[in-house]
């Protein structure tokens, strides 16, 4: 019998997000040790894989550096799907239109996909799916792209970046979380209709609920807001793990980085902050966490769904692997801690797997017809 939770672990597999980084340190080192930290708990994961990187990449493999990068890329989702892990489709738009040159990525400050010219939104969802499907099918023949993420959060305007998603066969959307702004990327998730479930969005409108069953369906970040202790304790745990620790490798391989990349600052105007007793808004994740955090933000989350009715209850963890330096015991502590604390009501699952789900029972996501 399934459990009421279901726990979806979504890693955003990407480089940083002005496109320092490579693929070795911040993808191919912490995602294998994901997926061995998975694989000893009986955990699943998917890995929502930023294609647009990739697609970047095979414009300039004439440079060596970039097409070893980008070899490693591919040979890296394939293992995920060799070892029986989700992969799913994540594009960060502002490597669309992007140029290489002196060794680095110039990327654009457009990272919302729903600010790109239409046909370019078609142009990436289309290439990015195909991508996708062209290197997994020869391991698994079935393989389908069915869910979607988009970068930085961004989905607006809806309705065009809406109907591509639906055109392209997806029917499960990410990142959404209530409360989120951007100013500068026209960012606006302050009036989600509904903030903790599953739901069909509208074709026109990715915050409110459709009038019926048919359309994309949403899954929420589940939002958090930590006490002042918890969150004292969590600044000041980032403050001795900088003075403490280096990196392994530099983000630039040893070069000053171009005051262009440097002065590229798009999500600077996103609320994280608000007065108040929490002061910190966000929502569940895994990445530079101290367990004590990790174990407390989804105590809380799960105590706030026990209320809710619905038979079957995602929960959705965003993870960025390229955070995972210095914290892999905090990460692994806390994979473990759900497996055990929460057996008897909560399961690890996939996208994939929950996508089938929904077809089978529609109900288990919210539209107008069935809202309370």
């Amino acid at each position: 019998m399934k459990k009421k939770f279901l726990v979806l672990i979504e890693d955003d597999f990407e480089v940083m997000g002005n496109g320092l980084g490579n693929v070795a340190e911040l993808q191919y080192l912490p995602a294998l040790s994901l997926m061995n930290i998975a694989d000893k708990y009986g955990a699943k994961v998917t890995f929502m894989v930023d294609v647009a990187h990739q697609l970047t990449m095979k414009k300039h493999l004439v440079h060596s550096e970039v097409r070893i990068q980008s070899k490693l890329w591919d040979e890296t989702v394939l293992l995920m799907a060799e070892r029986g892990f989700d992969v799913q489709l994540h594009l960060h738009s502002q490597w669309v239109n992007s140029v290489y040159k002196n060794g680095f990525h110039h990327l654009t400050d457009v990272w919302n996909i729903g600010r790109l010219l239409p046909e370019e939104q078609a142009e990436l969802v289309k290439a990015g799916v195909q991508y996708l499907e062209n290197l997994l099918r020869p391991v698994h023949p079935a393989y389908k792209v069915c869910a979607f993420k988009a970068g930085s959060w961004g989905l607006q305007p809806s309705e065009h970046i809406l109907s591509v998603l639906e055109n392209a066969g997806i029917n499960i959307v990410m990142g959404m979380r209530a409360g989120i702004k951007i100013e500068g990327q026209s960012v606006d998730y302050s009036g989600m209709e509904e903030k903790c479930l599953p739901y069909y969005a509208s074709r026109k409108d990715v915050t409110k609920l459709a009038a019926d069953r048919s359309s994309l369906a949403v899954i929420p970040l589940q939002s958090y807001s930590p006490d002042l202790l918890t969150f004292s304790k969590y600044v000041l745990n980032h403050i001795l793990e900088r003075a403490r620790c280096k990196r392994g490798f530099s983000l630039t391989n040893g070069k000053p980085v171009p005051a262009e990349i440097k002065g590229l600052k798009p999500l600077s105007g996103k609320n994280d902050f608000s007065l108040g007793m929490r002061p910190y808004q966000t929502h569940l994740k895994i990445g530079s966490q101290p367990f004590s955090y990790l174990k407390k933000s989804f105590d809380v989350v799960i105590e706030r769904l026990r209320g809710y009715e619905l038979e079957r209850i995602p929960i959705l963890i965003e993870s960025h692997t390229k955070q995972y330096a210095n914290y892999y015991e905090d990460i692994e502590r806390f994979i473990a801690y759900i497996a055990e604390k929460y057996e008897s009501e909560a399961e690890f699952g996939d996208l994939s797997g929950y996508g089938r789900e929904l077809q089978e029972n529609p109900s288990l996501a919210r539209s107008k017809d069935v809202h309370k």
